[in-house]
């Protein structure tokens, strides 16, 4: 098994998807950075995708996924059927440290969940960027 997360590239992703929002953000910079997440929305939006629910964590950037409420309930969400996947504006929302990145890719490979960002990176092997027009 691989301990990659895989991000799915925008043009893979069918419209009409059902998506968790999720959004880590640093608690250190409180309103200003809700921003990310009004983008993401709109991204979602002229993806045509549907954004089912959303959850932001104020958390400090480096702290360990495991302890915010808000990813709990992002993963629950695709648990139960009510989403296909985690849209996020940037990867390292969902984990920066190893083992949350470890447990992220465990957990994909269990569900089959897709996780995509505005900015996805179609094969982290070969390096490939994909980003949506400006």
């Amino acid at each position: 098994m691989s301990s990659s997360v895989r991000q799915t590239a925008p043009h893979e992703v069918p419209q009409g998807t059902r998506l968790v929002l999720y959004a880590c953000l640093p608690a250190s910079l409180g309103k200003a950075a809700d921003h990310s997440v009004a983008s993401t929305r709109r991204y979602v939006t002229d993806a045509g995708w549907e954004t089912v629910e959303t959850h932001v964590d104020r958390a400090a950037p480096f702290e360990s996924r495991a302890l915010c409420a808000g990813w709990h309930n992002a993963l629950a969400a695709v648990e139960q059927g009510r989403a296909a996947g985690i849209v996020a504006p940037l990867l390292v929302m969902l984990g920066h440290l190893e083992e949350d990145r470890t447990n992220l890719a465990a957990w994909q490979a269990r569900t089959g969940a897709l996780i995509t960002t505005p900015w996805a990176v179609v094969d982290a092997a070969d390096s490939v960027v994909l980003r949506r027009a400006a």
